[in-house]
């Protein structure tokens, strides 16, 4: 019984109950996960057209971390955006889940070109990502009012703007999985475009964890007939499921279920979406620096 004793006040002697030595243990994969992520996304570049002349630029933290417990043995991820004149061009997520093979991770990549233009992609190696289409279709929210003239008044009506949209997703399975709006958005412009007024990017997450499956982007801009700036608004798809988007309970925007054994550029008429494994890599306890 004196034995049992010691080694229950083993931690407490040593200065650290074994809750804290698991969330310690735990920060640390997260932040060992967190490296590991902003390392993929620096291998990326993009450019608003094929001239390559104006590079969008890495926000070189996530705008947000995410994870899945109940699909794929678990899956754990980041977000990141680039920007270009302060406007979000590409989103990308870089997610890690258990690989068939013993002690290694199925590392995978999923991206989405919120540009209006046909951005282009390099990359240090073959990359097998280019798009064939500006990324999304923006249109004029219906009846919205006009964009005020403070950031933070903006920003109170893009809230109460997103709010009016809803999402969902069919898995493969046909169950349908109904998407929780994120209360902030994921980025806030800070735009230096004299036709992009402001913006930012809300995302859809799923129940089965946090996962962002529909992206929402908001923008007051001037329109192209000139006039004062109106609120406008496209959804894009962030996951494989069928999506789906409502304004106001009518839909508004569909994307089809993606097979499993899809094409990274079959996944999107025109490749303006793609997510693929890239690699096995080590557990990430194994992966420490």
């Amino acid at each position: 019984m004196r034995q049992i004793w010691v080694l229950a006040l083993l931690p407490v002697l040593f200065g650290q109950q074994p809750a804290e030595q698991d969330e310690s243990a735990a920060k640390q994969k997260r932040d060992r996960a967190l490296e590991l992520y902003r390392g993929e996304a620096v291998r990326f570049e993009f450019y608003r057209d094929s001239s390559r002349k104006e590079r969008a630029e890495l926000v070189p933290d996530p705008v947000y971390v995410w994870t899945n417990p109940v699909r794929n043995g678990g899956q754990d991820g980041a977000v990141f955006v680039w920007t270009c004149r302060g406007r979000a061009e590409v989103f990308g997520s870089f997610f890690t889940y258990p690989a068939t093979v013993k002690g290694k991770l199925s590392l995978s990549h999923e991206f989405h070109t919120l540009a209006t233009t046909v951005i282009a992609v390099a990359r240090p190696e073959d990359c097998i990502w280019q798009p064939e289409a500006p990324g999304i279709d923006l249109k004029p929210v219906p009846n919205a009012p006009a964009p005020r003239s403070s950031a933070p008044s903006r920003m109170t009506q893009m809230r109460a703007l997103s709010r009016d949209f809803s999402a969902h997703t069919i898995d493969k399975a046909q169950r349908r999985w109904d998407l929780r709006l994120l209360p902030n958005p994921l980025y806030r412009y800070k735009s230096t475009d004299p036709e992009v007024i402001d913006g930012a990017v809300f995302a859809f997450v799923t129940s089965a964890g946090t996962d962002p499956e529909v992206l929402l982007v908001l923008e007051a801009r001037k329109p192209p007939g000139g006039g004062g700036p109106v609120w406008q608004f496209a959804f894009a798809r962030f996951a494989k499921q069928a999506c789906f988007g409502r304004l106001k309970g009518e839909e508004v925007f569909t994307a089809a279920d993606i097979p499993f054994n899809a094409a990274p550029s079959a996944m999107d008429a025109k490749f303006r979406y793609t997510a693929y494994r890239d690699r096995f890599i080590s557990e990430i306890e194994e992966a420490a620096p």
